[in-house]
């Protein structure tokens, strides 16, 4: 009987869910406690469980910025490419926090590149969005497509103009096909980052 309770215990100590479907994994990654999370993982704790919002332990190690964590969850089994509720993966997260060392490492293990959230949005969106050029050319020189287009037909370059980030959409226009094209002024009349 008490072998029973004490497997009980632990099914329950490793698998139970917080409020928000964090798993005791999610929660020691939260805490950047990395022997709490070798031991979780040691004794069974799903690498790809996922929060309410889709968070598996990769995205949230991404999240905290720690690329020790992030190395281990990946030698352990997680998928590079997971994807939160909204598409986003774990490279989407990175460039968010402008993390070069765990967006390196992610590509190395073949992370996607040009992976789309459900928007249609690419890590290279995401970094002409933010306005950031040093990560634009890194994801570039490392293969990302600038001609993707997003749910709304806006390839990076004409994002960035759209965000009047202009001095980012001409920096990126060498790198489209054709020219930046937003859409149509007030007047009806094409506009472009020229």
């Amino acid at each position: 009987m008490k072998k029973v309770f004490i497997t009980i215990f632990l099914f329950i100590s490793l698998y139970a869910d917080s409020i928000n479907g964090w798993t005791k994994l999610h929660e020691a990654i939260y805490k950047e406690d990395m022997q709490r999370i070798k031991s979780l993982i040691k004794n069974g704790a799903d690498v790809e469980a996922a929060s309410k919002a889709g968070i598996t332990p990769l995205l949230m190690a991404v999240k905290m910025r720690n690329l020790d964590i992030v190395k281990y969850l990946v030698e352990h089994g997680a998928d590079v490419d997971t994807e939160d509720n909204n598409g986003m993966t774990a490279l989407h997260y990175a460039v968010g926090e402008r993390r070069v060392n765990i967006i390196s490492y992610l590509l190395r293990h073949d992370a996607d590149i040009n992976a789309q959230n459900k928007y249609g949005i690419t890590p290279l969106h995401q970094a002409a969005y933010m306005g950031d050029v040093k990560m634009i050319d890194l994801l570039i020189k490392l293969g990302a497509d600038p001609n993707i287009k997003n749910a709304l037909g806006m390839n990076p370059c004409q994002l960035a103009y759209a965000k009047h980030r202009f001095l980012v959409a001409k920096y990126m226009q060498s790198f489209t096909k054709g020219e930046c094209i937003v859409g149509n002024d007030k007047r009806g009349e094409k506009r472009d980052s020229k």
